[in-house]
């Protein structure tokens, strides 16, 4: 037994840890041009990372995975390819992945689940496509000697065929990486903290100055301005796929976990100021924050938007950011148009010099905001949302 592991840690350390992998960051619609940037932040060549359709390509050994899924904070998820092939046939294609080394990347007798997408191919039966692999894949992976007492999180592999060319790629990340790992009660259409940190970036927010977040629902905006105002990255609380691949370097893992945490940052004061309405997400939210390292920088309140004046928290122009209410939680349009008019004064009136990042459900609202914005499209629930920029003069 001894000498079968050490023969198949010198087949991961050859043919896995070894090599350099071709990495792939998907990012939302919209979101492309900031995901780009934050790899500049990233200790990986510039001429490794590369523009694709959907997200950023990018190339390195097996670490800059788990640099990318800690630190990335608008990718939706890192895939690495470990094939690529030509099949015109399914005789072709389970022969090709048949020879795939499935037990170097996969855990053994773990679940997995395969995604099939097909475009100008002979075999554009995905559920077929779909059902081979499974069955090859769970052949390599079984081994009826070794035991689990703890269920392993499923596994899934993703195979995109083109053109009769074959790309099969690992989900490094598990879940989406919108899910940070901190919990909060949801509120009603919450959004994603992978567009919340978005938002934040366009607006310039720098994590060095304050915030208001007035209508905080389930503080999504609140938590990723806290993160990044302790310099916190968006993956820290969270665990991933790779760390259950046969090739994952847990001292490597904690090293950096270790080297990213000596760079938090607290706060003398608070700088990130919440508040919303709801006694229940207010109180859930004051619970979440209070249980993290940045509790520091964050206030929350229960007051309502159209009370606050901000001179009597700080000192200092920031920003501000919004996601009122819309479509069905509002009603008419009317009642809609009505509510950013509302917005725009009280902001002009009690917010002025200061920056703000507000959601729109059409991109014809900015017209009755008293101060102009830059508009930018994003998707939030499958549906195409706008966010204004813009200083309030």
């Amino acid at each position: 037994m001894g000498m079968k592991k050490t023969s198949f840690e010198k087949r991961i350390k050859r043919r896995v840890t070894a090599r350099s992998h071709t990495f792939f960051a998907s990012s939302a619609p919209g979101l492309k041009q900031l995901l780009k940037k934050e790899f500049e932040s990233l200790p990986i060549p510039p001429d490794s990372v590369t523009m694709a359709e959907g997200g950023i390509t990018f190339t390195g050994p097996i670490k800059v995975c788990y640099l990318a899924n800690l630190y990335l904070g608008t990718a939706s998820r890192i895939t690495m390819e470990i094939a690529e092939f030509k099949a015109e046939n399914f005789r072709t294609l389970e022969k090709k992945l048949s020879q795939v080394e499935w037990e170097l990347y996969l855990p053994k007798n773990g679940p997995i689940q395969v995604e099939a997408t097909t475009r100008h191919s002979r075999l554009y039966h995905t559920t077929a496509i779909e059902e081979r692999a499974t069955g090859i894949i769970q052949a390599h992976l079984q081994d009826h000697s070794q035991e689990r007492t703890e269920p392993l999180p499923t596994q899934r592999i993703f195979i995109r065929a083109k053109d009769d060319r074959f790309h099969i790629s690992l989900d490094t990340s598990g879940d989406l990486l919108h899910k940070r790992g901190i919990t909060t009660l949801v509120g009603a259409a919450p959004l994603r903290a992978t567009l919340a940190r978005a938002i934040l970036k366009r607006t310039g927010f720098s994590g060095n100055e304050p915030l208001v977040d007035p209508m905080c629902g389930s503080g999504n905006f609140t938590l990723e301005a806290a993160m990044m105002a302790a310099n916190i990255p968006p993956g820290f609380y969270r665990q991933f796929a790779f760390e259950h691949f046969p090739c994952f370097s847990g001292p490597q893992w904690r090293h950096m976990k270790k080297t990213a945490e000596k760079e938090f940052r607290t706060g003398k004061a608070p700088l990130i100021f919440a508040f919303d309405t709801a006694t229940k997400l207010v109180d859930n939210l004051g619970d979440t924050v209070a249980a993290h390292p940045f509790s520091s920088f964050v206030s929350v309140g229960q007051q309502n938007f159209f009370d606050l004046v901000p001179k009597e928290f700080t000192g200092r122009t920031g920003v501000v950011v919004l996601n009122p209410p819309y479509g069905k939680r509002l009603g008419k349009k009317s009642d809609i148009e009505g509510l950013y008019r509302e917005i725009g004064t009280k902001l002009a009136q009690d917010f002025p010099g200061w920056r703000v990042g507000i959601i729109l459900p059409e991109p014809d609202l900015a017209n009755l905001l008293p101060f102009s914005t830059d508009l930018h499209p994003l998707f939030h629930g499958g549906l195409e949302i706008h966010v204004a920029t813009g200083t309030i003069g």
